[in-house]
Order: C-alpha cells, then structure tokens, then sequence
C-alpha cells in the first residue's frame, strides 16, 4: 500500500515540512480495521476511510517556542488524523481507546510504517493497563449519552438555525466567539443574539460530531443513531476482551456481522441500551481478574518516546545514551 498523494500533498501545504521523512506509522483504522465497513452502494452506507498516523515533527518543533500536536484532513472519502509521537504516547498511556488500538492492526491495515515502529509495536506491553476499564467504558458511555439525547424536534431546530446563520456568514465564527464578539456578530448579521445562542448551546451539547446530511437521514429513519450503537457496543466489548486477555482484538472475527446488522438498523434502540447494560456490569469484573497491571509503565514510555525521537530525528545513539 502507498499513501494517497491527496494526503501527503495537504499536509505540506498546511504544515509547511514533508509528511513522509517524518511519520512513524500511518494505518486505515475505524471500520476497515473493525471489519464493519459497510460499501457506499449499500442503502445506509455512511463509512468514510478513517487513517491515523504518529510523526516525530521537524526538530525546530521541539528547541523553539512553536509546538505541532496533530492534523485532521476530512475530503472526500478520507477521514485522516496525525498525531506528533509525543501526543500519541500520553494517549496511549491512557489506553485511548481510539488510539491504543493502531497497535493491535493486522499486517494489511498498515499502510506506511518507519523502522522505529516496529520498535512501538514489540514494546506495546508498556502502554496495556487496567486503565483500560474507564478508558474504554468512558468512551462507550459517551456514545450512549449521544444516542440517549436525540430528538427529532431538537435536530430541526438545530438545522433551521443553521442554515439561517450559514446564509449571513461562517458558523465557526460564532462557535469560537467570545461574548463580546458574539453581540457584534449578532448586530452585524441582523440576526437575534438568542438565536446564536441557543444555536451554538444546541451544537455543544448535542451536535459538535460531525454528521453529514446522509446520516442525519438514517438517525431520523431509525429514530437513534445506529452507527454511535455499534460503536458503543463494539467499544465495550473490546474492553472487556483486553482485560480478560491481554490482547486487543480490533478486528472483529467474531461478531463483525453483528455490528453490521446493528449499523443496519437491525436492533432496536431497546435492545441497544439492553445489550450496553449488561456489558458495563462485566467491565468491573474484568479488571478485577484481569492479568494486566495496575497502571503502564510510564519510564518505559519515556524511554521509548526518546529514543524514537532520536531516531527519526537523525541524532547519533550516542547522543542518547549520555543524555
């Protein structure tokens, strides 16, 4: 597999040095990874091509004032995130359950890898840990929480005002203004300051993922969101595996279909909330039997971080070893 050019030309372009010297890893993740992806020719397809990266940036990033930590490119089918290494192993400390897993990939998924992540790979011991528990359900509970909010009435409210504040200009000018600058807008658009309020309420508290017009219409077809239920399913039962055992299991071998027929409408919102009670009561005992230990190894991670910094960075080992 080689890197869609799409992506290593935005890049440049956005961050000014090129990807390829710099990255570790670059792997298809989401539903390629979970075995669940779902064709753009099926009815309710709404899958992108999810990528995730780790890169060690330029060393100007890490002796002057300016820090680089991640980059998002969503266009077209590609949904792409790169993350700096540094930020990549204070996630996976955390056993970020979106993160932790590039680990765990077949050899297939990976599409560009470094020597030095090989080296990743055979430590990943270092970062498993029964913080796995609450990263794993916290996210899972997320996602319930989301399916749990929706309403058919606050979603046309939202879209109404939308499209109302998109005809006078830019949404994110008044999701990321301060107050101030809010009754600016308001006066300068001639548009209510309740009507941005309530506006940008509405997208922080229910609406701030991402979700095209295709899946707003499957969410208002089976009155919840079917793919925030196979996540929330999938999430906790990858959790309790990764207790019990030890191993991540992202793809999904075992219950793939499942997932499928979940993000196919195929439960009922019921059945949904049913199956996520009863997995939440088994996280607890799984880290209580689990054979992982209490926290990852947190100096392993650091020399791990250094050393792979060295290395791609170009710095002598010796250099490294007298630090």
């Amino acid at each position: 597999m080689t890197i869609d050019p799409r992506i290593s030309q935005a890049f440049e372009a956005e961050n000014g040095f090129l990807l390829e010297p710099h990255l570790i890893v670059l792997a298809l993740m989401g539903s390629h990874s979970h075995g669940t992806y779902m064709p753009p020719e099926e009815p309710d397809a709404i899958d992108d091509v999810d990528l995730m990266g780790f890169l060690v940036p330029p060393l100007r990033f890490h002796l002057g004032l300016p820090r680089w930590e991640h980059w998002r490119m969503q266009r077209e089918e590609l949904d792409v995130v790169i993350y700096s290494f540094e930020k990549a192993v204070r996630l996976l400390l955390k056993s970020n359950p979106n993160i932790v897993g590039l680990l765990w990939l077949r050899e297939n998924e990976y599409v560009h890898r470094h020597e030095t992540f090989e080296v990743m790979r055979s430590r990943r011991p270092i970062f498993s840990s029964q913080a796995a528990a609450e990263s794993f359900a916290g996210y899972a509970h997320d996602q319930l929480k989301r399916m749990e909010a929706f309403d058919l009435e606050r979603m046309a409210e939202y879209e109404a005002l939308t499209n109302e504040i998109r005809a006078r200009g830019p949404l994110p000018e008044v999701l990321e203004a301060d107050n101030p600058k809010l009754v600016h807008i308001a006066q300068n658009w001639s548009i209510a300051l309740e009507r941005l309020v309530r506006f940008r309420k509405l997208h922080h508290e229910h609406f701030s993922g991402y979700m095209g017009e295709k899946r707003k219409a499957i969410v208002r077809k089976y009155q919840y969101d079917v793919k925030n239920a196979a996540h929330l399913i999938r999430l906790l039962r990858m959790g309790i595996e990764f207790l019990e055992t030890g191993q991540l299991r992202v793809f999904r071998a075992m219950d793939a279909e499942e997932l499928k027929q979940i993000k196919r409408g195929g439960w009922t919102l019921e059945q949904v909330k049913t199956e996520a009670e009863r997995l939440f009561g088994r996280i607890e005992g799984a880290r209580a039997q689990s054979p992982l230990p209490e926290r990852p190894d947190e100096a392993a991670a650091n020399d791990l971080l250094m050393e792979i910094h060295m290395r791609v960075l170009g710095l002598a080992n010796r250099a490294f070893t007298s630090l």
